[in-house]
């Protein structure tokens, strides 16, 4: 009987030390099943994103040898190429026409203030010479013009440098009698000398209220042509980090292969941007950057009214900078939460200059906005610069009793990248480090725009 029970003890015991050894196994398996899963699951991922980059690769360049298209069937952008709505600021199309040796016009928009219904010209001309002329209207119903009552308005401005320049921007008003019709087009002449009426389109918006999340930037004509393709892409690409899908760009001599880019499939389409290309004959010397930004100001708020709902206007070489938004309609949107009244946002400018030496950590081939990151905190005359809503600014009767907010350079800058040689600001005790614009380096390095310029697809 006690042999019995002892067997049985022995099998008992000899199955308790089976048991731990048999977790154990378990447990090896389990773990090598586990690793074998996540070694898998990373090689599939790999797979998947070589494949998912491939395509996306393939959808915006193009198959080699094979003329890219940017068909609306690309599955890549179909969100931007279906969605996107192209605003038309080109037409009618502007030109600057001469009305006397020292008097020009460029562009005209039909406007009613408090129930007042009048036609608007953009000009310029000498300061010292005061515009005296009749106008007619045109309109759809009748062969001849009617005669209007004409008017003037002297665009003022805070920038000092305008105030001592020779040339001064205009506005040239004709109303008609009947403030309820919309003329088509307005003749401006002089009447004691021998007759010469240049007609101007007149451009009308009646798309009201603006979508509230549009933003556009008007690009001001360069003082001579032969923009560099790496100044446009770097300019577009950023710009659209921070939400802008609408540009308009005053051309003062961009490159026929630039001009077919930018009006291209490639922009619309692939990359749902909408670019506007207005011609900028300017029949005055060039070197009066601070009279053609003005006057390019005006026409681009008349332009965009009532089809965006915030509006700036910059040249090639300046960036807004949010510190903490990603989005500048966001920003904006912050400063005037609970109000939408505010028609202008003041946002400090700081200049940064080209002459002074890259930041230590950017790479040499990077773009020129990340490899200057210092400042010239010498005080200088930078023109003033403001986000506008053109909605609230058009048809206002008192423009000095609009709303304005004034961003911290805290919040955000305009950075403009120019030579300060001329200026003696080369000097390293004078800047500062700035490096907000580092925080959006990761984003445009995977820009699609820059990535196809770069790849010499985009202006070809």
């Amino acid at each position: 009987m006690l042999k019995g029970n002892n067997t049985i003890s022995g099998i008992s015991h000899q199955k308790q030390l089976a048991r731990p050894t048999m977790k154990k196994y378990y447990q090896l398996a389990l773990v090598i099943i586990s690793c074998v899963s996540v070694v898998t699951l990373l090689f599939y991922r790999h797979e998947y994103n070589r494949l998912r980059y491939v395509l996306e690769v393939l959808n915006f360049f193009g198959k080699p040898g094979v003329q890219n298209t940017f068909t609306t069937n690309d599955c890549i952008f179909h969100n931007s190429s279906f969605q996107h709505r192209k605003l038309n600021f080109e037409d009618p199309l502007p030109t600057w026409q001469r009305l006397t040796d020292d008097h020009f016009v460029y562009s005209a928009f039909w406007e009613v203030v408090e129930g007042d219904g009048r036609v608007k010209a953009v000009s310029v001309g000498f300061s010292d010479v005061v515009p005296n002329f009749a106008c007619s209207l045109w309109y759809e119903d009748r062969e001849g013009p009617l005669v209007g009552r004409f008017s003037f308005t002297k665009l003022e401005t805070k920038d000092s440098n305008i105030n001592k320049s020779k040339l001064s921007g205009y506005y040239l008003i004709c109303r008609g009698r009947d403030v309820s019709r919309i003329p088509y087009g307005v003749t401006f002449y002089k009447t004691d000398i021998v007759p010469f009426k240049a007609f101007i389109h007149v451009q009308y918006s009646n798309e009201i209220p603006p979508l509230t999340n549009t933003t556009a930037i008007c690009i001001t004509a360069p003082p001579s042509p032969g923009l560099s393709k790496a100044t446009i892409a770097e300019f577009l690409s950023y710009h659209q980090l921070v939400g802008v899908t609408e540009y308009i760009i005053y051309d003062g001599g961009l490159s026929n292969m630039v001009l077919s880019s930018l009006r291209g499939p490639a922009i619309r389409n692939g990359l749902g941007l909408s670019v506007s290309i207005l011609p900028w004959n300017f029949p005055f010397p060039s070197h009066v950057e601070t009279v053609t930004r003005l006057i390019i100001e005006k026409d681009c708020l008349s332009r965009t009214a009532g089809k965006v709902h915030n509006v700036a206007i910059l040249s090639w070489d300046e960036y807004v900078v949010p510190k903490y938004h990603h989005l500048l309609a966001s920003m904006l949107d912050d400063f005037d939460s609970g109000r939408k009244t505010t028609a202008k946002f003041e946002i400090p400018m700081i200049k940064f200059c080209k002459e002074f030496p890259d930041d230590e950590k950017a790479e040499p081939a990077s773009p020129l906005v990340f490899r200057k990151t210092r400042y010239s905190n010498v005080n200088s005359n930078e023109h003033p610069f403001y986000f506008y809503r053109p909605h609230l600014i058009s048809g206002s009767r008192d423009l000095g009793a609009l709303m304005t907010q004034r961003v911290s350079q805290g919040i955000a800058a305009v950075h403009r990248y120019t030579s300060c040689s001329q200026d003696g600001e080369v000097n390293e005790k004078t800047h500062l480090y700035e490096p907000a614009m580092l925080r959006f380096s990761g984003d445009l390095k995977r820009s699609k725009l820059l990535n196809a310029w770069s790849s010499g697809r985009l202006f070809i």
